[in-house]
């Protein structure tokens, strides 16, 4: 024999313990994510008079979206800009197809009315115009998709 009894025994029981491991991380990997799908979310994003940032920020905000590979779509709503916004955002409806453009008045209440175009079954609301700052909406754009899908699956599957 190689080996004492006792260290054969630890080491058997090392491979074994390793491929229990395996088999876990292979399920998670592989199996556990086609089991459970990550629901659909929307992005509302209503925008004032941002013509300085509003193109940066959609971009990186479709970028982040293709690189996490989550079904999202974008509904921008421009209420009452006096600036090229809107020119902007129409321009920009042609390079990002997952974005759609509303306009609206100041009268008019641009949540309540657009949230009918977003067709996710979560809807994440970003008012740029008057709560959240820039720095704001990039900090949270990168926590709502790059979250953990195992937290979505935990939370799924224990309903």
């Amino acid at each position: 024999m190689f080996f004492s009894y006792t260290a054969s025994v630890i080491l058997l029981s090392l491979a074994m313990y390793g491929m229990w491991y395996c088999i876990r991380d292979l399920w998670k990997w592989w199996l556990e994510p086609r089991l459970v799908s990550v629901p659909s979310c929307s992005f509302l994003i209503v925008v004032r008079n941002l013509d300085y940032r509003v193109e940066d920020l959609l971009r990186y905000l479709a970028h982040e979206i293709e690189r996490a590979e989550v079904d999202c779509d974008i509904v921008v709503v421009d209420v009452s800009s006096d600036d090229f916004t809107a020119m902007i955002l129409e321009r920009l409806v042609g390079d990002i197809p997952i974005m759609k453009v509303v306009m609206f008045s100041e009268e008019i209440r641009p949540v309540s009315d657009a949230i009918a175009l977003c067709r996710g079954s979560i809807v994440h609301v970003m008012d740029l115009a008057h709560r959240m700052s820039i720095d704001d909406f990039m900090v949270a754009v990168c926590g709502l998709l790059r979250q953990d899908y195992q937290d979505v699956m935990l939370k799924r599957a224990a309903r």
